[in-house]
């Protein structure tokens, strides 16, 4: 029994311990039903989801295998785009919510209640997934800008530059001497 289920000035409802294991047994029940109805709800959710970006997996190119929409009934229930991303239900289960596993955690990209919008923002993901394949394979980064690579200094740049500093130094150390003599 949770903390905030206990009622104090209230009478207890069992007057046995047969009658109290009785209505224990009822409420049970009844919590293991909304839990159930709570998850076929959940999967019906993303089954309308799934039917409503099904064609946007079927005009996904052959060569293109990253995605795979799947529907897969774990607790909580997903609906899989790709390796990385997913949809599922928040606690309430009617929220849907985009999420993406990244090397630092999850990373929510998208929430809404339509189903609509989500659908679109599938779209959205699949299509700049597939851009950014497109991109990489064809050697173009938009990370960073373009910097020209460093010049090496050249042997002879370094030569010069410890004969100048080792001439620097020899000729401070006679000058600190010759100060120090006088």
């Amino acid at each position: 029994m949770k903390k905030t289920d206990k009622r104090f000035d209230e009478p207890a409802a069992a007057t046995s311990l047969r009658e109290a294991i009785h209505l224990a047994r009822i409420q049970e029940a009844e919590t293991l039903d909304r839990s159930v109805g709570r998850r076929s709800s959940e999967l019906a959710r993303l089954e309308v989801l799934h039917a409503a970006v099904e064609h946007v997996f079927k005009d996904i190119p052959m060569a293109d295998d990253r995605f795979a929409l799947s529907l897969v009934p774990s607790k909580p229930a997903r609906l899989w785009i790709d390796m990385l991303s997913y949809i599922a239900m928040d606690a309430s289960g009617e929220i849907y919510r985009m999420i993406r596993n990244e090397g630092e955690g999850r990373i929510v990209l998208a929430e809404t209640e339509d189903v609509g919008v989500m659908a679109g923002r599938i779209t959205e993901y699949v299509a700049h997934e597939i851009v950014k394949r497109e991109r990489a394979a064809a050697g173009v980064t938009y990370d960073a800008p373009h910097k020209p690579p460093a010049r090496r200094a050249s042997m002879g740049r370094l030569v010069l530059a410890f004969i100048i500093g080792l001439l620097t130094g020899i000729a401070g150390l006679m000058a600190v001497g010759w100060q120090i003599t006088q």
